[in-house]
């Protein structure tokens, strides 16, 4: 039933993701949907678990490949998975993802943080002061919080107000050199 729900959206779009075309491709009785699944909701937010759980272990697969490599090269590699990740999921449901934003945070999905601070202190600000000798910022807590919850919150705006600007080289290009920004502002003065 995933995958021809998966089917449908990528093929259609979520307009066309009802019970009738869900059943018809992968074969589930429309009852036995319902009685597993009584909204379209339920049915998207099952997806989004699947690709949220699959994605964490991208994740962390990639941060396995950040050692070693200098600062703007880390972080373009970082950013440029969030985009993808984020773009992935709003083109599964739109109007699904904008809602629900704060909850589908792939860094905090299966973590053990109840707070954002807990989730910026357990991994934005270690990968600071992995490459303490790169940075010059006074302030390396701000930075780690800006890193982590000001870009998300610049990458949602464009999801909403900018979506062809996602996937981008000049977005992607601006979010690091406002990470850069944040990590040495002495070079900008």
């Amino acid at each position: 039933m995933e995958q021809a729900c998966l089917q449908i959206l990528d093929a259609k779009g979520e307009a066309s993701l009802t019970v009738a075309l869900i059943s018809e491709l992968s074969g589930v009785a429309v009852g036995s949907i319902y009685q597993y699944f009584p909204s379209k909701d339920a049915i998207v937010a099952l997806l989004y678990e699947r690709v949220l759980d699959e994605e964490t272990q991208t994740l962390l697969r990639m941060r396995e490949q950040l050692t070693g490599k200098p600062l703007r090269l880390a972080l373009r590699d970082i950013l440029a998975n969030i985009i993808r990740v984020e773009t992935r999921l709003f083109k599964l449901n739109k109007a699904f993802h904008l809602r629900y934003h704060s909850a589908l945070h792939l860094g905090k999905w299966r973590g053990p943080y109840q707070t954002t601070g807990e989730f910026i202190e357990a991994t934005w600000l270690p990968l600071v002061r992995l490459y303490e000798h790169e940075i010059n910022t006074e302030h390396p807590a701000l930075a780690a919080y800006l890193l982590g919850q000001g870009l998300r919150s610049v990458i949602r705006s464009v999801l909403d107000d900018m979506p062809a600007q996602m996937e981008s080289a000049a977005f992607l290009d601006s979010l690091v050199g406002m990470a850069m920004g944040c990590l040495q502002p002495a070079s900008f003065d």
